[in-house]
């Protein structure tokens, strides 16, 4: 998958906000996604890096006990936007079976899910202690991405 500077960098935008848990830059910024017609691109994006992250940190497709766990634990750490954990299993397991989102979630939650996700995956999968955030871990995420093709 070849990355769009434009994308990548809304999209960078719109993750920064959610690990920040700033509801007025989150606003601002899929604001910007909307108005530059970048939606569908950003969340292509958005759902390779959940499945990449998803896939690295379970060294393959993940249990249904740990998308549940991963789910409960999600709701649990995204309370501020009110994320609901039968949502978070139905996106990650339609990611794992690699369905269409549209098949199992509402439209809503389609477009603003895979954002949130990949935030919360990047900020619980990369360690701060050892020296590797987020923003790290998600340039090593997207050259594995762009690599894969």
């Amino acid at each position: 998958m070849k990355i769009d500077d434009k994308v990548e960098k809304q999209v960078r935008a719109v993750l920064d906000a959610l690990v920040h848990r700033d509801p007025d830059r989150l606003d601002r910024a899929m604001s910007n996604i909307a108005a530059g017609r970048q939606l569908q691109a950003a969340l292509e994006l958005s759902v390779a890096i959940c499945g990449f992250v998803l896939f690295e940190t379970h060294d393959g497709a993940p249990e249904p006990v740990d998308i549940d766990e991963i789910a409960g634990d999600l709701e649990s750490q995204e309370r501020w936007l009110e994320v609901e954990k039968a949502e978070v299993v139905a996106f990650l397991t339609a990611l794992v079976d690699r369905r269409p989102l549209s098949e199992v979630l509402p439209r809503d939650s389609a477009v603003v899910l895979p954002f949130v996700v990949a935030a919360n995956l990047l900020a619980t999968s990369s360690a701060p202690e050892e020296g590797e955030w987020w923003f790290n871990y998600l340039d090593k995420v997207e050259a594995a991405i762009e690599a894969a093709g």
